[in-house]
């Protein structure tokens, strides 16, 4: 018993190391460096170099690391150097970019007598490089985040109006089957299930907009359509549901678990409750499984978990909570939510004005626990929004949402088949 014990404190001890964020404290140019100054020891791992052209530049991603400030790049300058930027890439990636007059050699190592230092070599000085003031970053940088794990967000303490986004240069970044066949994302090489879960039905209206909008209607008619465009690509699809009949919650991803898939996405609309905020509250969210203390996420999955979980359930929520905190496939289920979410804002923004960016967070959904495969919750936008809840029961709107969620599918899969290869 005592074996035991240790051992699940071993356990809790891993998680938690793993789940550790780092802070970048400092930036400065040294002997024809730039040098990254850590709080704590960097895992080189986690770094990922990039040489890009049009303009020239190297771009540094840095993952489970956050800004000690957002203006740690101000005053930085050096000859042969036109730019340095540093910004909040996404809620748990630092992106450094540094953009030159010309292509160069980027050196890049860690010091041995200092692992939480990080060193970029810069180019030579040709005297022909102009130094531009920095710029600013399109969206504002996510507040402070107290630790996560790779690529995920939690937990935040978050500004409810303003979440994590996620920031998009699609210049550097090309998928290999948009360069070759254009914009639409391909399907990947192996053969895959994917199960697509339209939430609610039967009884379960789910959120319901102006009395008459029903959630269960909208999100059916976009999985079909998500199901059509899967099948295009070559997967296999399985549906939770094919019509309007209810499906309780833990029997979705077992169907999924069942069914082997590799992949689970679950589909549903948003909703607020104060009538004051109706029509001001809108926007595309992505949700995966994992704690968080934003208020907010906990509130939406406990409108979601109601038909299991009660307000005073404790001991089902703690188990819950023991789920997430043991979920295998919690890192990649984030990086599923980036893809689904990134791929959705360009479709839609292809065609409509104004889609926002609700970006991608955590939440305690009890329809993702027990998936043995990434799995996340797509929030197409809020049904109690007027203009959105129309776009939501659009056929042309939800068919740019549905080539979204696939293109997100794919791309993550393509990107995973590259890790492992």
């Amino acid at each position: 018993m005592r074996y035991f014990y240790f051992v699940l404190l071993w356990l809790f001890a891993g998680s938690s190391l793993y789940g550790g964020m780092n802070v970048l404290k400092k930036a400065d140019v040294q002997n024809r460096e730039l040098r990254l100054v850590f709080e704590s020891w960097l895992d080189t791992g986690n770094v990922k170099i990039m040489e890009l052209n049009n303009p020239p530049r190297t771009v540094i991603d840095i993952r489970n690391a956050r800004l000690s400030s957002p203006n740690i790049a101000s005053g930085l300058t050096a000859g042969g150097v036109t730019d340095f930027r540093i910004s909040q890439f996404q809620a748990n990636v630092i992106r450094v970019v540094i953009e030159t007059g010309q292509s160069y050699r980027c050196r890049h190592y860690q010091p041995m007598a200092s692992r939480s230092f990080y060193h970029i070599s810069l180019p030579k000085d040709t005297g022909n490089a102009v130094v531009k003031a920095p710029k600013k970053s399109r969206y504002a940088p996510p507040s402070i985040i107290k630790q996560t794990t790779d690529y995920s967000e939690s937990p935040i303490e978050e500004d409810e109006e303003k979440p994590a986004v996620i920031e998009e240069e699609p210049d550097e970044k090309p998928g290999f089957f948009a360069s070759l066949f254009g914009s639409r994302t391909r399907g990947p090489k192996g053969d895959y299930t994917i199960v697509v879960d339209a939430g609610h039905g039967g009884h379960d209206s789910g959120a319901v907009g102006d009395g008459r909008y029903q959630e269960k209607i909208a999100v059916l008619q976009i999985a079909k359509k998500v199901q059509k465009e899967l099948k295009d690509k070559g997967f296999t699809v399985r549906m939770t549901r094919s019509n309007d009949r209810f499906v309780q919650l833990k029997n979705r991803t077992r169907f999924a678990n069942s069914n082997h898939a590799d992949i689970f996405v679950s589909i549903h609309a948003n909703a607020v409750a104060n009538q004051s905020r109706k029509d001001i509250v809108y926007g595309i969210e992505t949700y995966f499984l994992q704690k968080t203390r934003s208020e907010r996420a906990k509130r939406l999955a406990a409108m979601e978990n109601m038909d299991v979980l009660s307000e005073n359930d404790h001991v089902t929520n703690e188990v819950l909570l023991d789920s997430i905190i043991s979920g295998p496939k919690l890192v990649q289920s984030n990086k599923l939510a980036i893809d689904i979410q990134r791929n959705m804002l360009k479709q839609t923004r292809n065609r409509f004005n104004n889609v926002r960016d609700g970006g991608v967070r955590p939440a305690p959904f009890y329809v993702l626990v027990g998936a043995q495969m990434p799995a996340v919750l797509v929030e197409v936008g809020y049904i109690t929004n007027s203009w959105e809840r129309a776009r939501i029961f659009t056929p042309s709107y939800q068919q740019k949402l549905a080539e979204g969620i696939a293109d997100g599918i794919s791309s993550y899969i393509v990107n995973h088949e590259k890790e492992i290869e």
